[in-house]
């Protein structure tokens, strides 16, 4: 277990103030091992409302990702299997197969792909369809995640019963105990664990980590950098209601994400619309340990969410 770094937690206190809006920041570094094996010791982490229930936006895809692969595992389903577009599955929001011609088939594995690397809302709803909300939830509270729920298919408002407002919601603990026991392969078979970290470090929005760290996503795909970004983001739209969160960031990586935070979390210099840039944390490829980062922030005028 990471200690606890009073200091920065201070820090998250002040910038919450400042902003005038809820932050939500769990952080913490994986060694290698344990130090009952002899690893060294974690470095420190923070935990600043952990366990509050944030609207999950995008990053609910984690779960249904999640539980994806453990119907693979369990033979439920083929990652092969395929899934034909339908006109119906069209949505709004985020990504690409709301705009390519229906009628089309997609494996699982490329509607998990697009779900995650660019948050693509109809193969979200595709891999929905083909799991059930029901099973998602079950899977999310059989790992313990009790602040995480998926209320149903993602922008379909008229699938709600009248009067409806229930969102998917989510913690900041819940999802760096998911990416945690992810990257530690305590959630799944050593190749299905291999397939969830490829997907996630082919994540394409980076931008936002990346100005504050020697990365570059072009060295990242050809293989010749030494730091990779994994990591899920979101923004919900303008539907949800005044005051909520409004983006969200998930992401797995070394203490550099965290000294990020701590260098730039000042406030000097940021705006209420820049606040909701992303931030995640990242894995250096020459340095195997890596950290766990999520962050959650807002301000009255204009909410943001980052894990």
């Amino acid at each position: 277990m990471a200690q606890r770094d009073p200091g920065l937690e201070q820090r998250l206190v002040e910038l919450e103030h400042e902003l005038r809006g809820t932050l939500g920041v769990v952080a913490h570094e994986l060694p290698v091992q344990s130090d009952a094996a002899g690893g060294r010791k974690a470095r420190e982490g923070v935990a600043y409302r952990a366990d509050h229930a944030f609207p999950a936006a995008s990053t609910i895809k984690v779960f249904v990702l999640q539980a994806l692969l453990e119907h693979a595992a369990a033979g439920r389903l083929g990652l092969d299997d395929e899934r034909v577009l339908a006109p119906s599955d069209q949505v709004t929001g985020s990504g690409i197969l709301k705009d390519l011609t229906p009628g089309r088939r997609y494996t699982l594995l490329d509607l998990a792909r697009l779900m995650i690397t660019i948050s693509d809302n109809t193969a979200t709803n595709m891999l929905i369809d083909a799991l059930c909300v029901e099973s998602v939830n079950t899977s999310i509270a059989r790992h313990g995640w009790s602040k995480t729920h998926l209320a149903g298919l993602l922008q379909r408002p008229d699938l709600a019963s009248a009067g409806d407002t229930r969102r998917s919601t989510t913690s900041p603990g819940d999802l760096a105990d998911a990416f945690t026991r992810l990257w530690r392969g305590e959630l799944l078979p050593p190749p299905l664990t291999a397939v969830a970290r490829s997907i996630y470090r082919k994540q394409q929005r980076t931008d936002q980590l990346g100005r504050f760290l020697p990365y570059d996503a072009y060295s990242t795909e050809t293989g010749e950098a030494s730091l990779v970004i994994a990591s899920k983001s979101g923004s919900p739209g303008p539907a949800l209601p005044p005051r909520q969160p409004r983006c969200h960031h998930r992401g797995e990586g070394l203490a550099p994400g965290l000294r990020a935070l701590r260098e730039r979390s000042g406030g000097r210099g940021v705006t209420e619309h820049q606040v909701a840039g992303r931030v995640t944390a990242a894995r250096r490829r020459d340095r195997p340990t890596a950290s766990s980062a999520t962050i959650r922030f807002g301000t009255q005028a204009n909410q943001a969410t980052t894990a």
